[in-house]
């Protein structure tokens, strides 16, 4: 048995990589190296880390580790300073240099990160989407003996999910939509509340919505216009596993007109509980929704990433006069719209969606054993030197 340790702190739903069972393998964490949001404070020195003052120091910080009784360890997003092998699991290629878009090109920022990257304990890169794994050789110059590869995040089946039940629930009178964002405003939520008031002026009252959001974040005047519309139910985060798989389990659509994601792990959990989902575009989503064959995708009014999957870099530098600030996306709210009138006007279109969903999630590269398995290999070849490049 191999013994793996967390030697950073790690989203919330890696979670469920660390405490499934794998082969030969056994991880070596606390409940502390967990988080779900960002505390204001790490929002701030984040904000500070992106400053082009510290790119031209190159400042790019490595996570020093002390001896442990481990064979290898597991970074998320960071580089490592210790005497034991260690493998990165990496969101998108731009978390090495705290997000920044101009680190990696200035002359003390090549110099760190050459001598990161020649450090012989790093054997693997493993990026959570094929967005990241396409683009990481335009941002890094990475030397051949590390392996790189790709892995989506292991997210739970959900047991109360069933082909019979993704049937019935699409032909209740009432459509059950979902949406889910500790921020409100970033991922959309003015444009999906707009988009609930238009439908409730047009008398559509069978197309309902639970709001899971930070409540506390919500200025008053904006919990009003939900708490008035009859429509839209709002709640806190303070549900457990368990919780968040019936209220899955009892949607038929999630609705994620983000404007900010490298990786949208609610998208995920939606569809392994038969969801049909309406989403904007942006990075790795498009390679979990197809449009037109288990959701629809549209392009947000920024585009926080280009196309071609690499940051737009006139909107992550400016961010306060981008997505951060207090508009609504008219196009996303018509967008809304008339999918939601389209499916409930076509419940077999509906139930299409979500069984396809459903079987994405729990098919191929999504497939929860066909991640394990690929998971016990990639440390097997990193401890025992069997890595290579991309």
């Amino acid at each position: 048995m191999k013994k793996v340790f967390i030697a950073t702190k790690s989203r919330g739903f890696l979670y469920n990589l660390f405490r499934s069972k794998i082969n030969n393998i056994n991880f070596i964490y606390n409940s502390e190296v967990f988080y779900e949001t960002n505390s204001r404070m790490k929002l701030f020195l984040s904000k500070i880390l992106k400053s082009k003052l510290l790119d031209h120091f190159g400042l790019i910080k490595r996570v020093r580790v002390r001896d442990v009784n481990a064979d290898i360890l597991f970074s998320y997003n960071k580089f490592l300073k210790s005497n034991k092998k260690y493998v990165i699991y990496l969101e998108n290629p731009l978390a090495l240099v705290h997000y920044s878009t101009g680190r990696n090109k200035t002359f003390l920022g090549k110099v760190k990160l050459r001598r990161f990257l020649m450090d012989p304990n790093l054997k693997t890169i493993i990026c959570l989407s094929k967005a990241c794994y396409e683009t990481l050789p335009l941002f890094y110059k990475i030397p051949g003996r590390i392996s790189v590869e790709q892995v989506y995040p292991l997210v739970e089946n959900n047991y109360l999910t069933s082909e019979k039940n993704i049937k019935l629930k699409c032909y209740k009178k009432d459509i059950q939509c979902l949406y889910i964002s500790s921020n409100f405003n970033l991922k959309g939520g003015k444009d999906i509340l707009t988009c609930f008031k238009q439908l409730e002026r047009d008398g559509v009252n069978n197309i309902k919505l639970k709001v899971i959001t930070q409540v506390k974040t919500l200025d008053d005047g904006l919990k009003k216009e939900i708490m008035q519309n009859r429509n839209i139910e709002i709640s806190d985060f303070n549900y457990d596993n368990d919780q968040l798989k019936e209220i899955y389990n009892a949607s038929c659509i999630l609705l994620n007109p983000t404007r900010q994601d490298s990786f949208s792990l609610v998208v995920l959990e939606a569809m392994k509980s038969g969801n049909a989902i309406i989403s904007s575009d942006l990075y790795a989503i498009p390679e979990m929704v197809q449009d037109g064959i288990n959701g629809y995708l549209t392009s947000p009014k920024f585009r926080f990433f280009n196309y071609d999957n690499l940051p737009n870099e006139y909107v992550w530098n400016n961010r306060e006069k981008t997505i951060y600030s207090d508009y609504i996306d008219d196009s996303m709210v018509d967008f809304l719209y008339e999918k939601l009138i389209y499916l409930n006007n076509n419940r077999g279109e509906l139930e299409r969606l979500t069984k396809n969903s459903y079987l994405k999630s729990n098919t191929g590269e999504f497939n929860n054993v066909y991640i394990k398995d690929k998971w016990e290999q990639i440390f097997y070849d990193a401890i025992t030197d069997k890595t290579g490049g991309i």
